[in-house]
């Protein structure tokens, strides 16, 4: 019968954790790249985020064609005439709504704390605040038909 000779076990330890070591160094860059994208990920998932965006394609939707423009309400507010009809689109308590020839009440954007129209030109400049403290900007380009 055969006997089954043991090798010894020297050094295995020593080359198992310098293996360990190199597969941890390789994987952590990954493991950084994974959470950059991650970040970012949630970023664009932020509703208020897009809210925002929202708001800002359509106030360029009411600036396309439009017949005039003004400022009104000392900066918190515009009002676009657009084919006789006129829209306000202004700063109320913590919101932006849009009023059509001064009536009703649409919600556009929410949670602003301060916001500031200015006009210069054919360009309008619109500064938002909201209430977390971040700040939006926008300027638009707008035609007169």
């Amino acid at each position: 019968m055969r006997r089954i000779i043991r090798l010894d076990e020297k050094g295995f330890s020593f080359l198992t954790s310098i293996f360990d070591l190199v597969v941890l160094m390789t994987m952590l860059p990954l493991i950084v790249l994974f959470f950059g994208f991650a970040l970012s990920f949630t970023e664009d998932l932020d509703p208020h985020r897009a809210e925002w965006q929202l708001f800002a394609v359509d106030l360029q939707s009411y600036l396309n064609n439009s017949d005039s423009l003004e400022i009104i309400n000392g900066g918190n507010g515009i009002r676009v005439v657009q084919t006789g009809e006129e829209y306000d689109i202004e700063l109320y308590t913590d919101m932006i709504r849009k009023q059509k020839d001064r009536k009703g009440h649409e919600v556009m954007l929410t949670r602003v704390r301060l916001c500031h129209f200015t006009l210069d030109g054919h360009k309008l400049k619109v500064r938002i605040e909201f209430i977390s403290g971040t700040m939006e900007e926008a300027e638009y380009v707008f035609t007169q038909s």
